[in-house]
Formats: C-alpha cells, structure tokens, sequence
C-alpha cells in the first residue's frame, strides 16, 4: 500500500514534469497571459462619470426637443405632420458631434459606438415618453370629439322610442313610416365634448338641421342612452327625419370643429338613411 504522503509527492513530481514547457505554464497562469484584460479601477470610475454625464445629456437634449416640437413646431404643422416624429428622429445623428460640442475631453475619450447606440434609444424614448404627456390633456387637445357609441335611428312607439343600431354604415325604414323618426348619436372628448361646434347637413335639406335632443329628453330622458356610454361628459345629437320621404338613399353629415391646442381639430361623420319601397303583395 502507498500513503498518502508519498502519493502526494508523486503527484507534484508529475505535475512539475508536465509544466517545464512555456506553453504549458501560461496555462497555469492567470491575467494577460490568457488575454484577460488587468481591471483599472480608476479607468472604470471615470467611464462610469462619462455613461453618466453622457445619459444626463441625452436625456436633456430628448426633454428639449419634446418642448420644441410641442411648443414652436406643432401650432404650424398641422399640414405637415410627418415633421413631428421626422425631425426628432433626424435627431439621433447628431448625438455624437453634441457630445464633442459641450463635454470635455476627459469625458469623450470614453465613448465608443456602443455609447451612441445606447444614446440613441434614450433620446427616442425620452422624446416619446414627453410628447405623449404634453400631446394628451390637459396639457392638450388635439382630436376633434369623436363617436362614443355608434349610431342608430329610434322611432316613436306606444311605449316610448325603440332603438335600432345602424348596419354597415346605415339604417332603414320603409316608406310611409308613421311617427317620429330620429337618427341619434353621442359625442365624446378628453374635454368637454359640448365645447365644440356641430353642424348637420341632410340631403333632404338646402339648409343646416337643429339637434334635436333637447326636445326627445323633454319626452323619455332615456332616450337616447343606446349611444351614451359616458353622460357625464358627451354630447348627444338627434336629427329628425321628416315625414314622407320618398323612397330612395340620403347621407347625413355631422361636422364637428372644436378650438383645440394647439390648433383646430375637425371631423365628419357620415350617416346613410335608406327609405325602402313598400313590397306590393302578389295576388
């Protein structure tokens, strides 16, 4: 039997055997020998101050152009929207030569091409971020009250007005109705709804309609939830229809102009009455 102590020695022998080599003995080494770069702490200190100084920046620069895209661009590009996400997109290429303009040197030596990519996706995050808040209110509005709920037609009934949802852009009725007849439809807005202007035009009718809600809340204040999902703050529009019109397909416009910020949002809708032909019986 072999102890320990002796096996132990025959174990060292054979490794020192095996390690006269030059080659050999890197392999037992550590540090620039196996091409590990030796950590500086002071180099890595002073990238860390240059990422961070570098960040800062960046997301100025992002918070600047968002300011000027909403403040001095938007209220003259309501033609050309394209610019407002083209410029400062556009923007991202002159990241490096801001850097060289404003830093110092001590810091700039530290950038590479990694450096401007991750400044690139800061600024576009940081512009995007801004915008979304200072596009949405309160600190703006810059679409015009749109549907809430769809559009239908009700009719007069014994028991108050029935609802009909409109189908592929339209709603009908057959000719010689009886009664009152109005298509009805709500508007909602991240302001108040009621703070803009709406005109109704019929193809029954040289001249604009009046909304008739007022008159239909007077008679069943329910009347026209069908297309209220919010009462609190939308604005509801009815128009009449007239009695006896004749058979055929008329377009109803709705168009809405509000005073938004920082300019004037506007919308039409359109709505298609189909008066139907009465089938004549076969005999």
């Amino acid at each position: 039997m072999v102890d320990i102590n002796t096996a132990l020695a025959a174990a060292a022998t054979e490794r020192k055997n095996r390690g006269t080599g030059t080659k050999e003995r890197k392999k037992n080494r550590s540090g620039a020998d196996l091409g590990i770069e030796s950590f500086d702490p002071v180099k890595h200190v002073a990238k860390e101050k240059a990422d961070t100084v570098s960040m800062w920046l960046v997301l100025g620069f992002g918070a600047t152009i968002a300011l000027l895209m909403r403040y001095v661009a938007m209220p003259s590009s309501q033609d050309s929207p394209d610019l407002l996400w083209f410029l400062p997109l556009m923007c991202i290429f002159i990241l490096p030569s801001l850097h060289r303009a404003i830093l110092s040197e001590k810091f700039v030596e530290h950038y590479t091409k990694g450096t401007w990519f991750k400044a690139s996706f800061l600024h576009v995050f940081t512009w995007l971020a801004l915008t979304f808040i200072l596009t949405n209110a309160p600190f703006a509005d810059i679409v015009a009250p749109q549907v809430d709920s769809g559009w239908g037609i009700i009719s007069e009934s014994e028991d108050g007005f029935e609802y009909d949802k409109s189908s592929k852009d339209k709603v009908t009725i057959l000719e010689n109705y009886t009664g009152q007849h109005y298509l009805v439809l709500s508007f909602s807005d991240n302001v108040l709804a009621s703070g803009a202007t709406y005109t109704i035009n019929a193809d029954w009718s040289e001249e604009s309609l009046n909304n008739s809600w007022v008159a239909i809340s007077v008679i069943d204040d329910k009347a026209l939830d069908p297309v209220r999902t919010h009462k609190a703050i939308d604005y509801p529009v009815a128009v009449a229809i007239p009695d006896s019109l004749s058979a055929g397909t008329y377009d109803v416009t709705v168009d809405v102009v509000e005073d938004g910020d920082p300019w004037t949002n506007t919308r039409t809708v359109k709505m298609t009455l189909v008066v139907e032909e009465i089938p004549e019986l076969s005999e």
